[in-house]
């Protein structure tokens, strides 16, 4: 599904519109331009508390009931295990309006920028 990128992904202010594509329901993968990023659902493993700023929701034209969905980037790593997630500035999804960006949240001290997948998966 094409999506507009009215917040632009960080480093990559360049690429405007980028495709989306589910491949689980734990991650999904993200491109545009030459460029490809795994994304992951972070509900999946862990609590995870967003916070938008109202400048954010207003460019991304978030109401109340929007249909978001929100994903996070994950630096793929072998092991899988020590990959990292950026908890800190998630990628917003608007499925009502087709428009998307990453956003930094109010509350990015909370959370990290390169959290490891370690921390996540049981036994580990």
């Amino acid at each position: 599904m094409k999506f507009e990128a009215v917040l632009p992904i960080l480093g990559f202010e360049d690429i405007k519109e980028y495709d989306l594509e589910k491949i689980d329901d734990i991650f999904f993968k993200l491109e545009g331009g030459d460029i490809s990023f795994t994304l992951i659902n972070p509900f999946a493993l862990r609590d995870y508390d967003v916070v938008i700023s109202e400048n954010d929701k207003e460019k991304l034209e978030i109401k109340e009931d929007s249909n978001i969905l929100i994903l996070n980037n994950m630096i793929v790593a072998s092991p899988l295990q020590n990959s990292t997630i950026n908890f800190a500035s998630p990628l917003i999804f608007n499925f009502d309006n087709h428009k998307m960006g990453q956003v930094i949240l109010d509350n990015a001290n909370d959370y990290s920028l390169t959290d490891p997948l370690a921390n996540y998966l049981k036994g580990e």
